[in-house]
């Protein structure tokens, strides 16, 4: 990883971390939320079933009770018909109306001002009805039918409870079939305080089943694509048939709440906030690292990293049983420069130095500043002596040149020694006494600015004895 950029890609990975962790925080919690949300639905939906179910039944145990009357006393009269009808509706809000059908016929109705227009509805011949009616009669017990449309108008539940013929048997469903005692109980109202329709109840509302058929009947109450969206559903039951109830919450399961936006919020300034600090960290732990590797005006490789890359160096010149050159370089004539121009002046003599070094070596090269005027050079996969001299060569001339300071004309000069692997040493101690023999030997010939540790002079061939180093 490219150390100027794995601060950033460091920070940008920590920060999605974050996000995912925070992501995953919020996911956890609006799970949470929906099965709290479905756990109240159900409750709700509990509450509603059981208001219904109880409407029903007190409708169901009032239309027995007129069946009861009219099996024992084989019929009923108008008047008393019209005394225990108003009694009835007297008991309960949601009925509507009460009617007895001998046959299939209704000829009994109350109150009948109001429903006039159902007097003498045939059922057989009222396809709306007649499946209701049909199933009642055959399974000679009460069914709840509808919604259906009025002929006096309007919509409304029928409860429907078959009445047979008896000889004053001890059952009253017993013998042929009579009639039908019917009460129609108003739709609206039963739902109303059900709590069905209302905006207030938070819930969006389907009831299907039409005429008690449970999940295979029609939905006669709110959308039918309600089904479809993964509600929470209770069964309605009563005598002979049953309804299926769904509900979904007004802003459905997976709306945000201002919890979910607070985590949210608060989870991406935190991984915002922590992916600045990791890149911030990292950047200063490199910069660290960087400056205790590094001499911090020429920025090049110190002797510490320089010894690192120059071990692993050895290490793959041995396995590969190549050559490689360590040269240590000093600066002539560099104290005087200091003196007569100031330490500015050397500091910038020294940076031009290790840029000119840079440039000449190649990329796989090493360079670092071993300190003062002082350079240490790895050069890799040297094949021969005339590498080393085509290299020193380029050297001198590059740091031969002036360098120009404040309008003025600086000069060095330069020495150069050389040490080969394996040749002169296997290891970077024995290289570099060698090498820095090498450079004294040069520094004291005024005829080359270089030489080779084998203790000759390249031009000449000749033994060299290695007198006392001068100051520079």
């Amino acid at each position: 990883m490219n150390s100027r950029y794995s601060p950033y890609l460091a920070g940008t990975l920590v920060l999605a971390l974050s996000l995912v962790g925070t992501l995953l925080i919020e996911n956890n919690h609006a799970r949470e939320s929906i099965q709290e949300k479905r756990s109240q639905t159900l409750t709700y939906l509990s509450a509603v079933r059981a208001r219904l179910e109880g409407s029903f039944n007190a409708t169901i145990y009032l239309n027995r009770a007129l069946s009861v009357l009219i099996t024992a006393q084989q019929g009923i009269s108008r008047d008393k018909f019209d005394l225990i009808a108003r009694e009835i509706l007297a008991s309960s809000q949601h009925i509507r109306t009460v009617a007895v059908a001998e046959g299939y016929v209704i000829t009994l109705i109350y109150p009948l001002d109001e429903n006039r227009k159902a007097l003498g509805l045939d059922y057989s011949r009222t396809p709306q009805q007649w499946p209701a009616v049909k199933r009642a009669i055959e399974s000679r017990e009460t069914v709840v039918a509808g919604p259906v449309r009025l002929v006096q108008g309007g919509r409304g539940l029928i409860n429907r409870t078959p009445i047979f013929k008896s000889s004053f048997s001890d059952r009253s469903d017993s013998g042929d079939y009579w009639g039908i005692a019917s009460i129609v109980i108003n739709m609206e109202s039963v739902f109303e305080e059900a709590g069905l329709g209302g905006p207030s109840s938070g819930y969006r509302v389907a009831i299907r089943g039409q005429d008690g058929l449970g999940s295979q009947g029609k939905v006669f109450w709110g959308d039918a694509a309600l089904f479809d969206n993964s509600p929470e559903r209770l069964e309605v039951t009563f005598p002979n048939g049953s309804w299926e109830l769904a509900a979904v919450p007004d802003g459905g399961w997976n709306r945000l709440g201002s919890e979910d936006l607070w985590i949210l919020g608060s989870g991406s300034i935190i991984a915002l906030l922590l992916g600045a600090l990791t890149t911030i960290s990292y950047r200063n732990t490199l910069k660290m690292k960087h400056y205790a590797l590094h001499d911090p005006l020429t920025r090049l490789p110190n002797r510490l990293l320089f010894s690192e890359r120059v071990g692993q160096a050895l290490a793959h010149a041995q396995r590969n049983s190549t050559q490689l050159a360590i040269a240590v370089l000093d600066l002539n004539k560099f104290k005087p420069v200091n003196d007569r121009h100031g330490h500015l002046a050397g500091d910038f003599v020294l940076q031009q130095v290790a840029q000119r070094i840079r440039i000449t070596l190649r990329q796989e090269d090493v360079v670092a500043r071993a300190g003062g005027d002082e350079f240490t050079l790895l050069l890799m996969d040297i094949d021969s002596r005339n590498d080393i001299a085509i290299v020193a060569k380029k050297l001198a001339d590059q740091l031969l040149q002036p360098f120009h300071w404040q309008g003025q004309q600086l000069r060095v000069g330069v020495s150069i020694g050389f040490a080969i692997f394996p040749t002169h040493g296997e290891d970077l101690t024995t290289l570099f006494q060698q090498a820095d023999t090498a450079m004294y030997q040069a520094k004291q010939n005024p005829d080359t600015h270089w030489t080779i540790a084998s203790g000759f002079h390249p031009v000449t061939n000749r033994p060299i004895h290695t007198p006392a180093r001068e100051e520079s």
